[in-house]
């Protein structure tokens, strides 16, 4: 059993003394002997003391992690100067061992894991690792923009999305940047503004929770669908299919 004492806030060791013999510990006892010992061991000539009465015990034994020199005449006790000297060296063997320790493989949750992972990694994996990270977001001029999962829903919104020009003819909407679906995007919720009328606005019943029910309730749209593909059938029928097709392709390239 080891009694080790560091004295950061520098109490008096009358106030120390106080403590009752059961609470004090043989190695605060001679610490206070010795440096009694140090303070009234005066020098001749100045006739001052060699330490402060309100010194603490940082100041006379550590000094780098070693003890400090003192005065010849003055020595630790034995029993002190092997406590401090086993103290520092625990210190140090402590610090060896956490910094080998956060190099290490083995982890708390290291009996979860169904394959041990390597120590050392290869060149090709950590590029594959670090591109896999990369291509989790759009990057940093996009604000981080994740990659959302593709759903069956979420497919068929961005197929809509694409193909807004058609919906309603009467809107002139730009040219898509991607032909294909993209892989980064989000989806928001607009929210009504509390300054616009309600008639503006619309009902619970009316709003829907993707893009195709709120086009499949609008009787407008599919009064326009109903048209639209009434005059293709009817296009179809006039002439036949290949050369209906040949004729699209010929418009097409006009």
């Amino acid at each position: 059993m080891m009694d080790f004492v560091i004295d950061t806030i520098g109490d008096r060791e009358d106030e120390i003394a106080q403590l009752p013999r059961s609470k004090a510990s043989p190695a605060i006892s001679e610490f206070l002997q010795f440096k009694q010992q140090l303070i009234n061991s005066s020098d001749s000539s100045t006739n001052k003391s060699i330490l402060d009465p309100q010194v603490t015990l940082r100041d006379i034994l550590f000094s780098d992690g070693t003890l400090k020199n003192i005065r010849s005449g003055c020595r630790l006790p034995k029993s002190f100067q092997k406590r401090t000297e086993k103290f520092i060296e625990q210190d140090l063997i402590s610090n060896e061992v956490k910094e080998t320790l956060e190099k290490s493989v083995i982890t708390p949750d290291f009996e979860n894991l169904h394959t041990v992972p390597p120590y050392e990694l290869a060149k090709k994996k950590l590029q594959r690792d670090r591109r896999n990270e990369k291509e989790k977001t759009k990057g940093e001029k996009w604000y981080g923009m994740p990659k959302t999962e593709m759903t069956d829903e979420v497919k068929r919104d961005l197929e809509i999305l694409q193909m807004r020009s058609v919906l309603d003819p009467k809107h002139f909407y730009k040219k898509n940047d991607l032909k294909v679906l993209p892989k980064y995007f989000q989806v928001g919720k607009v929210l009504d503004s509390p300054i616009d009328f309600y008639n503006n606005r619309l009902t619970q019943k009316e709003r829907k929770k993707t893009l195709v029910d709120e086009l499949l309730a609008d009787a407008e749209f599919q009064k326009y669908n109903k048209r639209k593909y009434k005059e293709i059938l009817e296009e179809k029928q006039k002439t036949h299919y290949k050369a209906w097709r040949q004729a699209k392709k010929l418009k097409k390239k006009k």
